[in-house]
């Protein structure tokens, strides 16, 4: 059997997203795991006060109806394993990728030929994420390696292709008019075996020191909002930068896709910000572009 790895960074513990993503339609000849990697228990009292007032709130805006779905009600360890995840409790060091170093410390990747890594306050919209992402029919967004532009060369034009599954690193959603449009936000994404082969000492490299220092959190259960762990977004930009250089020039960009235009929103899932779909930094484009994909699912 083919095998896929779904690692989920344990912090905001939204129901919707552990009931809905242990859901998935897998093709024939396929299996998967699901992991929870936590960074706190789902029943801290700090998980569920931090989402309380969303459950409470009657707002009719469809943002926050968003997140009271994804909210509606605190889930336990117990729920979240009935749901088919393994729960593991590890400490609160870094997000984004961590969670699969942290993971990869007690288990072989190599048992698999695609990693999930994603946050658990992402609204999961669809149970043929991995059904599409596997079948050559789908079509995804692919950057046009000699249309490189910008200020600091993050951008590309893009075209959309059909799957033929040579992808390496397959991301939610792509925004070329963002001045660092192709550094990822590692919230949704999924990586290759072969990918993985090819990390200095097969784990992501987490412990740049950017611009804003280095935040270590272990044992921390609180939320402290975008810019008490701003630093961890310097991550981000380190992968990136393995992509550009991680072979020669640029082949690791070649073997990137997108499931849709649109930074944070595809068909598959709406990617939160610290906790949130209605907390986000996106501007009105990010609202109009999600409004469009719900419209078109029948949603609102």
């Amino acid at each position: 059997m083919n095998k896929i790895l779904v690692i989920a960074t344990g912090w905001h513990f939204s129901s919707h997203f552990y009931e809905n993503m242990s859901k998935q339609i897998l093709p024939k000849g396929w299996e998967a795991d699901y992991f929870c990697v936590a960074h706190r228990e789902p029943e801290d009292d700090n998980v569920i006060n931090e989402k309380e007032h969303i459950r409470n709130s009657n707002g009719d805006n469809f943002l926050d109806q968003l997140d009271k779905e994804m909210y509606k009600y605190p889930i336990t360890k117990k729920q979240i394993e009935g749901f088919g995840w393994k729960f593991m409790l590890e400490e609160n060091t870094v997000g984004d990728m961590e969670a699969f170093n942290q993971w990869s410390n007690k288990f072989d990747y190599k048992d698999y030929d695609i990693i999930c890594i994603t946050h658990d306050d992402n609204f999961i919209l669809s149970d043929k994420i991995f059904f599409d992402m596997l079948n050559e029919n789908t079509q995804l967004y692919k950057p046009i390696i000699d249309s490189r532009y910008g200020q600091n060369g993050h951008q590309f034009k893009t075209e959309i292709v059909s799957n033929d599954n040579t992808w390496y690193f397959l991301d939610n959603g792509y925004m070329e008019d963002l001045p660092k449009a192709f550094t990822p936000r590692g919230s949704f994404s999924f990586y290759k075996k072969e990918l993985i082969d090819l990390l200095p000492d097969n784990k992501f490299n987490m412990y740049e020191n950017g611009g804003y220092g280095i935040v270590n959190r272990v044992g921390e259960t609180d939320s402290i909002g975008y810019d008490g762990i701003k630093a961890w977004n310097t991550h981000a930009g380190t992968f990136r930068d393995f992509l550009y250089d991680g072979v020669e020039e640029l082949g690791l960009v070649e073997k990137t896709r997108w499931f849709s235009k649109t930074k944070r929103v595809s068909k598959y899932c709406i990617e939160g910000e610290r906790g949130f779909v209605s907390n986000h930094r996106a501007g009105e484009n990010y609202v109009e572009a999600l409004k469009n994909q719900l419209e078109e699912l029948g949603w609102i």
